[in-house]
């Protein structure tokens, strides 16, 4: 091993040490690595790998009244001598026991490689390899202490290595960066053709570090209060709920206007998943990410299971988490007398909008997620070639609901991961075959900004 390796990795090595002893240090690591490697298996290192300069930590950290902004002051100088910078560190933040807030982490983190921000290849080379070697220290620690939080055991570590900024688990991901459309459509023609009996689709995140969760799912005050946006979105709004007939009609109506819902939205079509993934944030990494169910487990939208779960919404939160943990207690439905009562009042929920409806409800439905092909009675879903995931009660970690276990995997049991970069040049290709803005979303405000826009690009 070269001699700069050797010592960057006893470098990350005291670093790990000096996290364990202060526990803010690797929850920052945590919070911005390690929780998205140990669910996913990669996460987006740009932050740091692609940082060349102080930014504007220094002023944002003291307009907060955080004592960090020292770290970035000029008589604080930075170097490559790992008992220099902890000496700093202990100084400035040594006496720190709250937690602390997503910009303190990101600028801590971001602190931590400045010896190493260079344009030169060779410092940006060491940073790389300081990183892995740290988030390698790191990685038996957070898997510890995780518990049902990580995907798989990581206990004997993880093969990390780095493409375009990403660092990934090369044992649990197979990592491809889209550059050509062209490329693109041959990557999923081949997985097709590799698993003819799964059907296949698709969801684009504009960001790789978003979840793959439902938007109701994504704030704790939403899903507390379910229940109250669904019925206030219905009683303030009744006129544009006027032919819904069912509860996955409503949930679809709210979902195509923003309301957070048990609804994720997916396409049949992975050309629309890619525009999805470059039309927003172009500065940031996005992603396709590429789900799998079989053919015979995707459920239409009259479908008993469907039903079920889309009535979760007019029960109050209460209901929902008591409903949950009967679910999870071991116990049979015919035994469960408490369940049998709460699951009743559900199924006449259900009854009242389909009358053909059988009033028995299994506990493993109401903890599933199911693929749904919903009516193609709305243009957007038409022209989107839409289809939901609708989510249950959870997976085993109440509401938590991961969706990690849909994801396709090769048959050595990789997962598939598709990094979009280059946005621009992405998006351009995307036009010549008709999908953009206009064509995916007809309502006409959303056709003349896209005329707008594209005839103010033919004026420069």
């Amino acid at each position: 091993m070269e001699k700069h390796k050797e010592n960057l990795k006893t470098d990350a090595a005291q670093l790990t040490a000096y996290a364990r002893s202060t526990h803010y240090l690797s929850l920052a690591f945590y919070h911005i690595f390690g929780k998205k490697l140990l669910e996913e298996g990669y996460v987006d290192c740009s932050n740091v790998l692609k940082a060349l300069g102080k930014g504007t930590y220094y002023s944002r950290l003291s307009s907060q009244g955080s004592s960090l902004y020292k770290l970035f002051a000029k008589s604080c100088m930075t170097s490559e001598n790992i008992e220099i910078m902890l000496d700093y560190l202990e100084a400035i933040a040594g006496s720190l026991t709250r937690s602390l807030t997503p910009l303190e982490e990101e600028a801590l983190v971001y602190w931590i490689f400045l010896p190493y921000t260079s344009t030169s290849t060779s410092k940006r080379e060491k940073k790389r390899e300081y990183l892995i070697a740290i988030l390698e220290s790191l990685v038996p620690d957070w898997a510890e202490d995780s518990g049902g939080e990580k995907e798989i055991s990581v206990t004997k570590g993880m093969n990390l290595q780095e493409k375009d900024n990403i660092i990934y688990d090369a044992d649990r991901c197979e990592l491809e960066v889209i550059d050509a459309v062209s490329r693109y459509v041959k990557d999923i023609s081949l997985i097709k053709q590799q698993d003819a009996a799964s059907s296949l689709y698709f969801r684009g995140h504009s960001r790789l570090s978003y979840a793959l969760l439902p938007s109701i799912k994504r704030s704790p005050g939403w899903l507390e209060n379910e229940n109250r946006m669904y019925q206030e979105l219905i009683i303030r709004c009744a006129s544009d709920f006027a032919q819904c007939q069912s509860h996955l009609e409503y949930l679809v109506e709210m979902q195509h206007y923003g309301l957070p819902t048990r609804l994720l939205d997916i396409t049949e079509n992975p050309l629309v998943a890619l525009y999805f993934a470059c039309c927003s944030h172009p500065e940031d990494v996005g992603e396709v990410i590429v789900l799998q169910t079989r053919a015979a487990s995707m459920k239409y939208a009259k479908s008993d299971t469907a039903a079920i779960l889309a009535a979760l919404p007019v029960f109050d939160s209460p209901f929902r988490t008591k409903l949950y943990e009967l679910c999870i207690n071991g116990l049979s439905e015919e035994e469960d007398t408490e369940y049998m009562l709460l699951s009743s009042k559900l199924a006449g929920e259900v009854k009242s909008r389909n009358p053909g409806f059988e009033p028995r409800i299994r506990k493993k439905d109401l903890l599933s997620h199911v693929f749904i092909m919903p009516l193609r009675n709305n243009r957007r879903i038409i022209k989107q070639d839409g289809s939901f995931i609708l989510c249950g009660l959870g997976d085993g970690k109440g509401e938590g609901n991961s969706l990690r276990s849909l994801r396709y995997r090769d048959k050595s049991g990789k997962k598939q991961v598709f990094i979009v970069g280059n946005k621009e040049n992405l998006l351009q290709e995307l036009d010549q075959f008709s999908v953009n803005k206009a064509a995916l979303f007809p309502e006409i405000d959303d056709v003349a900004e896209y005329l707008k826009q594209k005839y103010s690009l033919a004026d420069r």
